[in-house]
């Protein structure tokens, strides 16, 4: 019989190799983001402290390099429109400071959506922030005015398409007004 620590780690690499049916995912590793241009979207990875999460998008338009032929070079695209993850297959953060992300490819645009799950509707507690570029590839993406927890909608744009991925963030370590 395996040692528990292994039989966890295994079973942790496993998850971590699985996708949700609808082509979104996200895995906690870390070291350096890397990503190679090719026919899927980079991955959004949130560059935490501690761990980066990545998240591949659950929705996205994407254009793959040209490949080359006999006859000129053959360009490819591909769409998904994929399920949003329920509440409970988010991904989840637990931060009181701006979270910075990275994105594999340059010159992309960010949008972010911040809905509190407790209290949608109220006033501040769903909010919309466009990231600050601190690289080319890197990004800063504010906390919301109000404690509580949040759906997290990032959306972007570039020169090879668009992507969609969401996480849950829980902003504060006490309740509060979107909680």
């Amino acid at each position: 019989m395996l040692p528990r620590r292994v039989v966890v780690a295994l079973v942790l690499l496993a998850l971590a190799a699985l996708t949700l049916p609808n082509g979104g995912s996200a895995t906690a590793s870390t070291g350096t983001p890397s990503y190679t241009w090719s026919a899927t979207p980079s991955p959004v990875v949130l560059l935490l402290p501690s761990r980066m999460v990545r998240l591949r998008a659950t929705t996205f338009c994407w254009t793959a390099p040209p490949e080359s032929s006999g006859e000129g070079e053959i360009g490819s695209a591909l769409c998904s429109d994929g399920i949003e993850p329920s509440r409970a297959d988010l991904p989840k953060v637990a931060r009181s400071r701006p979270i910075r992300f990275w994105f594999g490819r340059p010159g992309w645009r960010w949008s972010a959506t911040l809905t509190s799950f407790a209290h949608p509707r109220r006033d501040g507690c769903r909010v919309r922030r466009v990231p600050t570029r601190v690289t080319a590839q890197r990004y800063d993406l504010a906390p919301p005015r109000h404690r509580g927890t949040y759906r997290v909608r990032l959306f972007g744009q570039g020169p090879e398409g668009d992507v969609l991925v969401s996480f849950s963030w829980r902003y504060g370590s006490r309740p509060g007004r979107c909680s």
